[in-house]
């Protein structure tokens, strides 16, 4: 893809369009959704999506938020898993071109843009995941002239599928290192995925490690307390997964539009979902592209609500038919819960809550 659209404009990319039917075709086909979409990945690389999250001084095509948040719509309407494992390597790519580990860095972005190397992050135990519990998941110690890591990283997304992890651990002083390691490292273990409600293709699921060697040379940042903040970037809380739960819920909202078609029945509730749509799709570019106030919790807990009324009323649409398994409404109803428990933050899990409970 060598077009780059106007940051404020929703994409309109012929490629973007081909891709997405082409996802759209394999999705469908995919058995219950649970096989490993590695030809939707490749088709992901061959059309050089990686590179419109790479600043352009390092390679990329440094697309704009709003033009990827557009993008990130139509992808995770066509296959939501694909996307879900596309947001993943991009975490770990942009946790790459902001280290300040500069042979590292440009190692691991040669090799990426290249096809070669594919990443994913396992940094969730940092942040929110687990943390209740006290005890870090993934500890490190430090000797030898390096760094030994033992624990897990409990939430790692498609780790059998890549060649590189991006993972956090701390050390007994409470600060905490980020490296990039070889998936295939010594003590490193990557069971199969769990099976989820839904996504279960994308093979979330822990990472293991047994006194793993992590050369200085690996680590992305200087062992810090909050790494993840060092480079400034957020893990939780951007509009990316605003606009995955947009995307859900375009499809859905298709859905409806096409069975009104021949029924007039559905055609006010047609109308009025795909009227909340273009809202909502309104909204996220703007404040993606910073040209409108509103706060990522906010608009995550109005496409939360969204993704989750527009798939249950794909099934009412659907009716008998939606409840067998196979048919989209079905999976896009679990899919939806996907939402609630995904790096969510927990207002926005409150204001959930309080929606679901009737509470003003």
């Amino acid at each position: 893809m060598n077009s780059e659209p106007s940051d404020h404009e929703p994409i309109n990319n012929g490629n973007l369009s081909q891709l997405c039917e082409r996802l759209a075709t394999l999705s469908a086909s995919s058995v219950n959704g649970q096989s490993w979409p590695g030809e939707q990945l490749e088709l992901l690389e061959q059309a050089d999506v990686y590179r419109w999250f790479v600043p352009q001084h390092l390679g990329g095509l440094e697309w704009g938020a709003a033009q990827i948040a557009a993008a990130y719509v139509e992808l995770a309407s066509a296959c939501l898993t694909t996307t879900f494992i596309l947001t993943q390597r991009v975490a770990a790519i942009r946790r790459i071109y902001t280290s300040d580990n500069i042979p590292l860095r440009d190692r691991l972005l040669a090799g990426i843009l290249a096809g070669n190397t594919q990443a994913t992050v396992g940094i969730s135990h940092l942040t929110t995941s687990r943390q209740h519990l006290g005890k870090p998941a993934c500890r490190a110690i430090e000797k030898d002239g390096g760094y030994f890591v033992t624990g897990q990283s409990p939430w790692v997304t498609g780790a059998c599928g890549t060649t590189h992890l991006v993972v956090g651990a701390e050390l007994p002083d409470g600060r905490q290192i980020l490296f990039a390691i070889a998936s295939d490292t010594a003590g490193i273990t990557i069971p199969k995925g769990f099976n989820l409600v839904a996504l279960t293709a994308s093979q979330t699921g822990p990472v293991k490690f047994e006194n793993v060697f992590v050369h200085p040379s690996s680590l992305l940042t200087e062992p810090a307390e909050q790494v993840l903040t060092v480079s400034g970037l957020t893990s939780t809380g951007s509009t990316q997964t605003s606009a995955l739960a947009l995307g859900l819920a375009t499809s859905a909202v298709k859905f409806i539009e096409r069975e009104s078609l021949h029924r007039p029945d559905l055609l006010a509730s047609a109308e009025a979902l795909k009227e909340q749509q273009l809202v909502l799709r309104d909204r996220l570019l703007k404040i993606a592209s910073g040209i409108a106030a509103g706060t990522n919790e906010a608009l995550r807990t109005d496409m939360n609500s969204f993704a989750l009324r527009t798939t249950q009323a794909s099934m009412a649409a659907a009716k008998g038919a939606g409840f067998v398994e196979g048919h989209p409404a079905g999976r896009w109803c679990c899919e939806a819960l996907f939402f609630l428990v995904w790096s969510c933050p927990q207002a926005v899990i409150q204001a959930n809550l309080c929606e679901l409970a009737g509470i003003e």
